[in-house]
């Protein structure tokens, strides 16, 4: 698809090995398509997976935070892959299709997440495929993106469609004007979303397809400047800044990819054991502040609000905030100094930069 992106004047750069446009116009206005109306992006750079055979199911789910054991074709499901001591590997979407599960993974984590899942693969029925280059993916997301979605959609399917109604992480099998198609919903960015994947060769039929019904909802392209700032606004952790192996499930806040009543699983004992004794010590939150505060920084408890200086946490991921004016971070804060309005010290060399703490997903 770089072909179509550079006829719209995108600006292109590396991402995890692979060209993708950061920006078709402005960010101010990409933002504010995305926000008031929709935006689509081009995400082919994450990672898929594509997990075949009997025991597909099964072994998926030894492996996982999440009981998987009731996924039916058209469902799927968040869940996390740990390791043994209960560190991330990676939060996977899990898609169940009729003769084999599909997996999303972070970017530049397939490689990684497959050969995670193949040691555990011994007398089982299972085969695992890295599928990033066979099916391009793209986002749709936005307040009208369920009706601009519905218009691109084959009438014999309208009838039966609502893709409103949808239910997270669920899927579809329809025909766009261009094809054959996936259509799954993902609170990715926001709750109005909607993953679509078709085959490689259809990318740029599918990509022209919506270009050619956005003006009637005010849509428009988007890159990933806009998607990241979407991504940290929203609180959505990504490989490898908020989900590595420094880091466990709980303290991410994403609670639904793991379930508290699900029996033996890799890492489980020390997830439990966590949850359980109250052993979690930190959570993901965000920042906001008027100056920058650049990924990896250090962030300490302020003494003008009484007692020592101390390192608290750590920031994962930032940006620009358009719709908040302000720069907007994603750190990891000790429980013990998560209060409701409580301010911080991000340090970032000799400087000293204030920050306020912001309830995840930032209000907009």
């Amino acid at each position: 698809m770089l072909e179509a992106h550079k006829i719209l004047g995108a600006q292109l750069s590396e991402h995890n090995g692979t060209l993708a446009p950061e920006n078709y116009t402005t960010i101010e206005a990409e933002y504010a398509a995305v926000r008031k109306h929709a935006a689509f992006f081009d995400l082919s750079h994450f990672g898929k997976l594509r997990v075949s055979g009997k025991d597909a199911l099964d072994l998926i789910d030894r492996i996982s935070t999440n009981d998987l054991t009731g996924l039916t074709p058209g469902m799927g499901k968040q869940t996390f892959l740990a390791t043994e001591k209960g560190r991330i590997v990676d939060l996977c979407t899990v898609w169940a299709q009729q003769k084999n599960l599909l997996l999303l993974t972070s970017p530049a984590n397939s490689a990684n997440v497959k050969k995670w899942i193949e040691k555990f693969v011994i007398s089982d029925d299972v085969t695992v495929e890295d599928v990033t280059e066979l099916f391009p993916m793209l986002l749709l997301a936005g307040t009208s993106a369920a009706e601009f979605l519905s218009h691109v959609v084959q009438p014999g399917h309208k009838t039966f469609l609502d893709l409103s109604k949808m239910p997270r992480h669920n899927f579809i099998g329809a025909f766009l004007k261009t094809g054959e198609a996936f259509l799954a919903r993902t609170n990715m960015v926001m709750n109005d979303g909607y993953i679509i994947f078709a085959n490689r060769s259809d990318d740029e039929s599918v990509w022209n397809l919506l270009l050619e019904h956005s003006k009637t909802y005010g849509a428009t392209p988007a890159g990933q400047e806009t998607f990241e700032i979407m991504r940290i606004e929203n609180g959505t952790p990504l490989y490898p800044y908020e989900l590595n192996e420094e880091v466990n499930p709980w303290e991410t806040n994403i609670s639904d990819a793991i379930n508290d009543h699900k029996g033996c699983y890799v890492g489980q004992e020390v997830i439990a054991r966590l949850q359980t004794y109250e052993k979690v010590k930190r959570r993901l939150v965000g920042l906001s502040s008027t100056s920058k505060m650049p990924h990896g920084s250090k962030v300490y408890s302020d003494p003008s609000l009484g007692g020592n200086e101390t390192e608290v946490g750590l920031i994962t991921s930032s940006t620009r905030s358009p719709g908040l004016d302000k720069e907007i971070a994603l750190a990891y804060i000790s429980l013990k100094h998560l209060i409701p309005g409580s301010k911080y010290i991000v340090r970032i060399g000799e400087k000293n930069v204030e920050a306020k703490l912001s309830i995840l997903p930032f209000l907009i």
